[in-house]
């Protein structure tokens, strides 16, 4: 669906045309070459962008440029997660500097604390949507202030705020200075929270009105998506250090920092500053990114209504090209032989296999069931709950008659000390049991690798602790691609029938109900040969997935419900 379509179904819609959205994010996985993302937020940004791009949806997004990038993982010949930088030459990646009228660099100001922090500006574009990425490496900062963008997500919380502080503040001061007032911001997750302080600041600066009543104007232009409940993913400070850093801008505001801090309060720990607490009070209407999602976030914040607008995958950019064409031809009502399916998805399953030679030196084979686990490793995604009867899962992959091979693939954040454990730990068992044939670890998941995990794993395996998984767009990407889907059900599994596109794994006693399955369902299934040699059952889930996750999952289908659920409520009110 075009923007012209969205317009025609919601003409107050137009009015984006001259004030377009503004889609705040702490990351963003927008190419190969720019490596500011740790995972499943920044790859969603990424597909807003694109989405936004194809429809001609007036958007401007605005992030952080992390010269650092989030890091490169290796594996240590004891098995554990070593951390290396992912350095990258603004030069020799596809953004250009952004510069005033007279050819100089464009830089804004910030008052953080008693000090003035420079701020630069790149601008990556996707067709003619903008992604401005605000960089603090200027030689006029402090040593300290110069690195405050250096690298995603530090461990380090005062040096995190202080990024947040840049992302939020700085990004609303940057697109006045560009010239634009959107009509609407767009706050994905709590990182970028502080821009409705500078909402009010700018509105503050433009008309008569004191604090207070500006930061209502700021509420009724806010929108805000919360992607995980989680705790590590929603962050939280000390509010002394909200205080120290932006005491000297709340007076400038006329408006006590007491009160700022007191907006995003964690209740019963009125001394902790929740930046998901601030985005939840200051915005207007709030979404989750899934119907379980939104079903838990009213048991964690029973005050507040999450609407339910499930995630999407930008379809175009994880589909590859010959299953592009098998899900048009099916959405037509086409027939597509059997013969087919399995020519193409066995293409792409070599090109997987091949990818594993390469990287690891170990040789998988395309006439065995093979099964991928690839996201962020933590523990709430249990990624040893495969291994939890070591000498079962042996037996069911050595099965020399009807063999299995897994696939496994994540990043640890360099801070979770228990989740980079958990890479060692399976890594151990599978040298320990003699499974290093049968198990593979692909080591630093990111895009790239991603593109090719998700096109050509015959099954993708999923394994969250039930109702914490928000959203987990990875198994839609394979779903486009023909991949089954093995889950514990949860965020977008929730609302698909599994036991026609994949297999449900109970969650409750998962462990054993995963072997279950695999041994009597899922393997028997595959192995399952008609007169032609195809496995005619699982070819058929294959057309239904493809057909169910491409309509209904897309990243198309997501920004059309942004616009009615999100977008519309607030432009309609805009004089």
């Amino acid at each position: 669906m075009t923007f012209e379509d969205i317009k025609a179904e919601h003409s107050a819609l137009a009015k984006l045309e001259h004030n377009p959205i503004a889609y705040f994010c702490a990351e963003y996985a927008l190419s190969d070459e720019l490596p500011i993302y740790s995972g499943g937020l920044g790859v969603l940004a990424a597909d807003v962008i694109r989405e936004a791009a194809a429809s001609g949806l007036p958007l401007v997004g605005v992030g952080l440029f992390y010269k650092q990038g989030y890091f490169t993982q290796v594996i240590t010949e004891s098995g554990v997660q070593d951390e290396l930088p992912a350095y990258h030459d603004a030069t020799h990646v596809p953004i250009q500097p952004v510069l005033n009228p007279d050819g100089s660099e464009l830089h804004i100001k910030l008052y953080v604390s008693n000090r003035i922090i420079k701020v630069r500006v790149w601008q990556y574009r996707e067709a003619q949507v903008s992604v401005y990425l605000l960089d603090t490496d200027v030689p006029e900062n402090q040593d300290l202030d110069r690195r405050l963008t250096l690298s995603l997500y530090p461990t380090d919380n005062e040096w995190r705020i202080q990024q947040e502080i840049v992302l939020g503040l700085g990004g609303v001061k940057l697109l006045n200075r560009l010239g634009l007032t959107p009509s609407v911001y767009h706050l994905n997750e709590g990182h970028s929270a502080f821009a409705i302080l500078e909402i009010a600041h700018q509105h503050m600066k433009q008309t008569s009105l004191a604090f207070p009543e500006a930061l209502a104007y700021a509420r009724s232009r806010t929108v805000f998506t919360n992607h995980t409940l989680i705790p590590s993913g929603n962050d939280v400070f000390n509010g002394d250090v909200v205080r120290r850093l932006l005491g000297e801008y709340a007076e400038h505001l006329g408006f006590p920092v007491n009160q700022i801090v007191n907006m995003g309060a964690v209740p019963n720990q009125p001394e902790l500053f929740s930046m998901t607490h601030l985005a939840l009070k200051a915005s207007k209407l709030v979404s989750a990114v899934s119907k379980t999602h939104a079903q838990f976030a009213r048991v964690t914040w029973p005050d507040v209504r999450l609407m339910p607008i499930t995630n999407g995958v930008c379809v175009p950019y994880w589909q590859g090209s010959s299953w592009r064409k098998v899900s048009d031809e099916l959405a037509r009502g086409l027939e597509v032989s059997d013969g087919e399916m399995w020519r193409i998805h066995s293409q792409y399953k070599a090109e997987l296999l091949e990818y594993v030679r390469e990287t690891t030196g170990r040789v998988l084979h395309n006439h065995v069931l093979t099964l991928t686990w690839a996201r962020r490793i933590a523990a709430y995604k249990q990624p040893l709950l495969i291994f939890s009867d070591i000498a079962r899962l042996k037996a069911i992959l050595k099965n020399s008659a009807q063999p299995v091979q897994i696939i496994l693939a994540g990043k640890a954040h360099p801070g979770d000390g228990a989740a980079k454990a958990m890479i060692t730990e399976m890594l151990k068992l599978l040298h320990e049991h003699g499974l290093t044939d049968n198990v593979v670890f692909v080591p630093n998941y990111n895009l790239g690798v991603a593109r090719v995990l998700v096109g050509g794993s015959d099954v993708w395996l999923n394994t969250p602790i039930k109702g914490q998984e928000a959203c987990g767009t990875s198994g839609m990407k394979s779903a486009v691609n023909g991949g089954l889907q093995f889950a514990i059900s949860d965020g977008w599994t929730d609302e698909i029938d599994l036991h026609k596109l994949g297999f449900s794994i109970s969650p409750i006693d998962s462990a054993t109900s995963f072997y279950n399955l695999l041994e009597q369902v899922v393997v028997p299934l595959y192995y399952q040969k008609n007169a032609e040699g195809l496995p005619s059952e699982w070819i058929a889930r294959m057309r239904e997935t493809i057909l169910v996750v491409a309509r209904g999952f897309s990243s198309e289908r997501m920004m059309c419900d942004y616009a009615e659920q999100l977008y519309k409520p607030i432009v309609t009110e805009i004089d």
